[in-house]
Order: structure tokens, then sequence, then C-alpha cells
């Protein structure tokens, strides 16, 4: 039982304490912290691309800052996967880490150099992300001048064994003695000035998803700083908006597996709903965000198409996406909040690249950390929510309309086709007349619609005149009389049977085709 300590007592321990201070006790940093900055990190697996990635983009700014190379497109990131050893490596020619810092900075946590940079990374623990999907992750990197090769070596299962312990007393410091190997190698196997991570072993994940090429290369294009693809014929007028603001415009060569040609974003020029059904793209929206304090916020586009419905997320552009230092943020609802209805959010094409440094990611770069700088934002991008609905409201209506339209035409065709074969009495003849115009006016009414493009109502008005004029020279009687061959007394019999047979089919085609048999076997008697 708890024994009660008087209030007294309390007090002189608390005083106690104030006159000694804190300079003699050690900071007890426990073993958990590990596993929060590893397997607890990232829902999804693939995440661990985008930390190494983004680590590489920040070491090629810093080589290209330094003058080791020219400019960003003389750097090169490679994604390099061994299906037989289970291996996966991830390499730049980025400035690299020098045999002097390269120690300090493989065993440090959360003390990233980065921070108030313009560098992308800056909490510093991104580099033990895949640590918790492999049994073994390794480092090595020199920089210019350097003699050596430095490797540091993370051994996942003695970290998993450790972390497993019922041992409250372990710390970190204990885990990474355990856990963790330098060594110097020799240089003539690595590049000049390089950093690259290796994955060993990575866990068989769903689709062996990290070593599975195709969701690979699907997630880096989506998600990391990739070029637009040359069949993509907004791609320039994007970039050389984004080119104005720095980090945003900057995309780098990623390649996978010695790929000649480099990852590309995947927008085209088309939207692809199914096999069978392509949407062109229509036009381009840009705009600018300014921050509370009238520097700019913000910077996005947007694309208008014909709005079918939800973009398939296999496409992998639907969604206006966020991204700081051209790399997403989130996934492809994040601004789910500025659209009047959540459905249109998968209807859309476009992206938001934020400018404004205190609107930052949180940790897992899966959103973004709640404040003012954010709501601002949010705020202006609600009429380009509403914008967005509009037009999807609009192509809504444009459907309707034109499908009202070639349903009266495939109709209105349907009852010709009758009246041509000559099979029905003259009152049922006037009747499918009277329909007909009917029909007529209904798609009248739809080419009036006033939000048709000038060139879809020229469309629509010249298949209306071609109707009009095959119903103009449409008579109710086949050449010569079809029942000319049956006695006279029972041609009025069979029209009335005609008629009730059309009549009561729901189906005027499967009626008509009926009644063609029909008659074939009479004229045979």
């Amino acid at each position: 039982m708890r024994k009660r300590v008087s209030g007294e007592r309390r007090m002189t321990e608390a005083a106690r304490i104030d006159d000694e201070g804190f300079d003699e006790t050690e900071i007890f940093v426990g073993k958990d912290v590990l596993e929060l900055l590893s397997s607890s990190m990232y829902v999804n697996p693939l995440s661990i691309f985008r930390e190494y990635v983004q680590n590489a983009t920040d070491a090629i700014d810093d080589a290209v800052a330094s003058g080791l190379l020219s400019s960003i497109d003389e750097g090169r990131i490679e994604i390099n996967l061994d299906h037989i050893d289970r291996r996966v490596v991830i390499r730049d020619n980025g400035k690299g880490l020098s045999n002097k810092d390269f120690p300090a900075r493989m065993l440090s946590f959360g003390a990233s150099e980065k921070r108030g940079t313009d560098a992308r990374g800056f909490r510093g623990v991104g580099r033990l992300s895949g640590l918790g999907y492999v049994q073994q992750l390794v480092f090595r990197s020199r920089a210019k001048g350097d003699t050596k090769v430095l490797e540091a070596t993370w051994d996942g299962r003695i970290v998993k064994r450790m972390l497993a312990k019922n041992d409250s007393e372990a710390d970190l410091r204990t885990i990474v003695r355990e856990a963790v190997t330098l060594k110097k190698l020799e240089p003539e196997d690595y590049p000049a000035h390089f950093f690259e991570v290796e994955l060993i072993k990575p866990r068989r994940i769903a689709n062996d998803r990290l070593l599975n090429e195709i969701e690979i290369e699907a997630f880096v294009s989506q998600v990391c700083p990739c070029p637009f693809s040359p069949e993509f014929s907004y791609g320039q007028e994007i970039a050389t908006l984004l080119k104005a603001h720095g980090r945003a415009g900057k995309s780098y060569q990623i390649h996978i597996n010695g790929a000649e040609e480099p990852v590309c974003r995947p927008y085209r020029d088309y939207v692809e709903y199914s096999d069978t059904k392509k949407a062109s793209l229509r036009s381009l929206k840009t705009f600018e965000i300014e921050s509370i304090d009238g520097e700019p916020a913000a910077v996005g586009w947007l694309i208008h198409h014909d709005y079918q419905g939800a973009i398939p997320s296999a496409q992998g552009v639907r969604g206006l996406r966020a991204r700081v230092g051209n790399i997403q943020v989130g996934h492809d609802r994040l601004f789910l909040e500025v659209f009047p209805e959540d459905r249109f959010c998968s209807w859309t094409i476009g992206e938001v690249h934020v400018l404004d440094g205190r609107v930052v990611p949180n940790g897992r770069r899966d959103e973004f950390e709640s404040n003012m700088h954010l709501d601002n934002i949010i705020a202006h991008l609600r009429p380009v929510g509403a914008e967005v609905a509009r037009e999807c409201r609009v192509s809504s209506q444009k459907r309707n309309r034109l499908k009202t339209f070639e349903l009266a035409a495939d109709k209105i065709y349907e009852k010709l086709d009758v009246l041509k074969q000559g099979a029905v009495s003259a009152r049922f003849a006037k009747s499918i007349k009277a329909e007909i115009g009917t029909l007529l006016a209904e798609m009248r009414k739809a080419v009036e619609f006033d939000l048709f493009e000038d060139e879809d109502r020229r469309a629509m008005l010249g298949r209306l005149a071609s109707i009009e004029k095959a119903v103009d020279a449409r008579t109710t009687k086949a050449e010569g009389d079809i029942f000319e061959s049956l006695p006279a007394s029972k041609r009025a019999t069979y029209k009335e049977v005609f008629d009730l047979i059309y009549d009561c089919s729901v189906n005027q085609v499967a009626a008509k085709s009926l009644i063609d048999r029909m008659l074939d076997r009479l004229s045979r008697l």
C-alpha cells in the first residue's frame, strides 16, 4: 500500500531538488523512442522511398551550391532493386557526408542541421524510416577529397529483439551500441562524392511492395520531385510557373533499375476512366495565394476537363494535391474540405505548392501542422473548390442533355424503321409520326442548352438536320405492299395483330424482328 507523504515532506524534497538543480542528473532517453522513429512513423511502407529521395535532393542541391555539380540537371538519384538477394539501394551523386561528419550524423536523432534552411528535410528522423521494415539498414557516403568510404550498419533484428525485451532501464544509447556497426571501406568502387542507403532483406508486405518495381515507380512518380512527361502538353507551362518559386520548380532525375529515361509525373493529355473510355484535358488555370502578411503563400494549378465522374485512383492524378519543395504532402484527399461536396475532390486534377515556411508538414508528412497560416491557404482554396464543383455540375447537366438527345435520336430511327416496314395500320402509323414529332422537340430543346460549347452545338445541329431530313423522306409504306400476296380480307386483321405486338412490346427492335419473321413466314403460305 502506497504510503501517504505529508505536505511538509513534499515541500522539503522539492526544496532539496531545486537546491541541487539538474547538473548531476543524467537525462534518460528510453529505447521506445527508436520504435517511434522507425516502424511507427509511417502508415504506407513506400513512404521510406520519399524520405530517402527527399534527402537525396537536398544533397544534390548542396552539391550545386558548392560547385560540385553545375546544375541539378547533373544530379542523379538511382533506385536499384535486387529481387534475388532482396536488396534495395538508393544512391545520389550529391555532396555526400565527409568522413569527419559521418559518424555523428548517422548516430544522431532529431538533430538535423537543415532546420531553418531551404532544405526539404529538417527533423532528422526520416533516415531511420526503413529500420522497421528490413533486417539491416546500411548507410554509406564520402565527400570530395575523402580517402575512405564510411559505412554505418543498423541491424534491425537486434533492434527488434532489444525493443521486445521487458527492460525498462534500457535506453537509446544501449541499443545504438549493440545494433550499429561503423566501418571504413576502400573507395575504389564508389563515386568521388555520394550518399547511399541500402535496405537488406525487406519484409514481404502485401504485394512485396518494397521490391515491387511497378508500385515503387507509381509512388515515386506521384510523390517525389520528378519532371513532367513530354506527353503532358501543359507540363512546360506549369514548370515555368513554378520555376519562379525556388524549390517548388525543381525536379530531379530519378532512375529505377538503370532505366535510361527518368521517372516522370503521371499527368498526360487525357483522363483514362476505363480501357475504352478516355477524356481529353480542356484548359489550364493557375492561381496564387497571398499569406497573411501579403507575401506568396502558395501557387497552384488546376486543369479542367469534361468531369465525367471520379477519376480512377490508379491514374495517379486525381485530387487537389499539396506539395512542399515539390514533394507531395499527404494524399489526394488532403484538401477535401475546400469542396462543397466531397465527391468532387476525386473529379479534380490539380496541385497546390505551399511556399509559406510557416505552413509545415507534420512528422509523417501526411498532414500539415494546424495554424492560422494553413487556415489562410484553405480559405483561399475554397473558391477553387467551388469552381470545380460548378464545372462538375455543368458537365453533368451537359451529359444529361446529350444523353436525352442521343436516346431521342435512337428512338426516332427505330420508329422510322417500323414505318418503313409497312406492317402497321394507318392509325398506328399516325401515332408513330406523332411520337417522332415529340422526340424531335426533345432534341431541339436539348440543343438549346446554353452551356454547350459552340463546337458541340454545331455537331448536334448537324445531326438533328440529318434526322429531320430522314423523317421527311420516310413514308408509311415500304417499296411495294408487303401484304400484296395475302388475301385482302385478312390484311386488316394482320395489321391489327402487328399493331398490338408493337403496342405491347417494351423493345421495339425486338418487336420489329419478330414481325419480320412472321411476314417472311406468311409470304411462303
